[in-house]
């Protein structure tokens, strides 16, 4: 979707939108499903350019971290942009970046591609770790059995560590 700002010169325009993202394409192999990324927000002219305001809603699901069993979520996130005139952009060499200079998307046109920023958003919120629950036991490092279902019959590894001290003791 491309976002076309000169919409947005006389009057606020309220924008809305279902985008497909690939769980592929976001890189993240724990991510087994996602439904389609909704997005509802306002486009507004700005003093220097156009402020963007909204929020994203996430849904689907992800591998458990511990035991890999599918984890369902959901979420919905406040999200926005300020887009500024590229002819604005501050000097390079003098800028020190600031928390709220990460926010800005720069543009040359008055039409700015909108995907990439809901892909970088979805990143963000996608759980990192997600696990199935808080005391999820994992899988069995020797036979990857779930250990949550019941416990394996494989023989706890071996502590190597302190042999070199043991031939010490008398």
């Amino acid at each position: 979707m491309d976002l076309n700002l000169e919409q947005a010169f006389e009057e606020p325009i309220d924008l809305s939108h279902l985008f497909e993202v690939p769980a592929v394409r976001l890189g993240r192999p724990e991510l087994l499903s996602l439904d389609p990324v909704g997005f509802h927000g306002r486009l507004e002219k700005a003093d220097t350019g156009f402020m963007l305001e909204g929020e994203i809603r996430v849904a689907g699901a992800v591998s458990c971290a511990r035991c890999l069993r599918e984890v369902p979520f959901k979420k919905r996130a406040a999200v926005s942009w300020v887009f500024a005139p590229e002819h604005e952009r501050p000097n390079q060499d003098d800028l020190e970046l600031a928390a709220t200079d990460l926010d800005v998307v720069w543009y040359a046109d008055l039409v700015v591609p909108f995907d990439h920023l809901i892909e970088e958003q979805l990143q963000l919120e996608l759980p990192m770790k997600a696990l199935c629950e808080d005391a999820c036991r994992g899988l069995c490092p020797q036979c990857g059995a779930d250990l949550n279902n019941a416990e394996c019959a494989c023989a706890p590894p071996g502590d190597d560590r302190w042999t070199p001290l043991r031939s010490l003791l008398p």
